[in-house]
């Protein structure tokens, strides 16, 4: 995972009052809500007998362990010690490890990094900011978030692996570009039939560390979040944004459509099915043989294997060894 990014965790409408358990990045975390209803992210483990936070209650702003009572505020300090009273010292180290959390394009996202003053934008691209979709889909995936980018890229398994949904689809990848614009990848290109004089176009841009934006029409556009849960598994987030309709409701209710039927007949079915196969099913440099047709899928593996060295040489260079933790503890308000 490359640290010191934005990564999406969970969709912004399904974190209400209740805390939610997670697994993201490697870490069991806590999300939930303070009593402005701000988002805190935390890892989902009480300081004092090691329990999940996530089981307790979320009260006057604060978390409860369900174990022992013991209530921690969005920073994560401790602040309550019902055994010990209300005037208890709190001793040292009786805090949680939370996280940068934001909220941003209807996704709850987590820093990544190391604590700094200044933190980089989130990640979305600019024909999208401030632009409702019809709703969102997210699935568990049993495939390494990096396999699944790559994948995204991929136009040319279409006529393949959804054949039996779009017959007559051309095998031929025609007028492919590839552009590197510092971290944005801009691919273009054709899917057309081998003697046929024009194709079906297509656009596929990517933002790291794991948002990718496809549009099949100029009227119909997908992005995808796609988040390590652990080294094997990934969370698929995915949204529709769609130009056919004028009326508002309308424009919802078919990305909501679109999607449905995108994951229930292409997505769960046909592309998991040949991609759990993958071997390896984590990347490795070198071992898959790419043509030209692969251009997307060649420049993201350039560009993760960039930033995690310069990841590498940062923390070489603060003195960390290889198997220190990437994030710290953040006290924000």
């Amino acid at each position: 995972m490359i640290p010191n990014q934005w990564y999406p965790v969970y969709e912004s409408r399904r974190l209400r009052k209740r805390s939610v358990a997670l697994q993201r990045l490697g870490e069991r975390l806590v999300l939930w809500r303070n009593d402005v209803g701000r988002a805190v992210g935390m890892r989902d483990r009480c300081p004092h007998r090691g329990v999940a936070l996530s089981l307790g209650r979320v009260r006057a702003g604060r978390i409860e362990c369900p174990f022992h009572g013991f209530q921690f505020d969005a920073s994560g300090r401790c602040q309550l010690m019902p055994c010990e009273g209300p005037d208890a010292r709190i001793p040292a180290g009786m805090e949680v490890p939370t996280y940068e959390i934001r909220e941003a394009h209807g996704l709850v996202w987590l820093f990544w990094g190391k604590a700094r003053e200044a933190l980089p934008e989130i990640p979305w691209f600019d024909e999208l900011v401030d632009r409702p979709g019809g709703g969102s889909i997210a699935k568990e995936w049993p495939i390494n978030y990096a396999r699944t980018i790559e994948s995204n890229f991929d136009l040319h398994h279409t006529p393949f692996v959804h054949g039996r949904w779009t017959p007559g689809i051309g095998t031929r990848i025609d007028r492919y570009h590839v552009e590197v614009d510092g971290l944005h990848i801009k691919t273009r290109g054709e899917l057309r039939k081998e003697n046929a004089s024009k194709g079906i176009p297509f656009r596929v841009e990517f933002l790291p560390p794991c948002i990718t934006l496809l549009e099949i029409t100029p009227k119909l556009r997908f992005v995808l979040a796609d988040c390590p849960i652990d080294a094997h598994r990934t969370w698929r987030c995915g949204r529709y944004y769609q130009d056919f309709l004028r009326w508002p409701r309308l424009q919802n209710a078919a990305s909501w459509l679109f999607l449905q039927l995108d994951w229930a007949l292409f997505q769960l079915p046909q592309d998991l099915r040949v991609m759990e196969t993958q071997d390896p099913q984590q990347p490795a440099d070198h071992v898959d043989r790419l043509v030209a047709a692969d251009g997307g899928t060649a420049a993201y593996q350039k560009q993760r294997r960039r930033l995690l060295a310069e990841a590498e040489t940062a923390r070489e260079k603060a003195g960390e060894s290889r198997a220190a933790p990437l994030r710290e503890v953040s006290a924000g308000p």
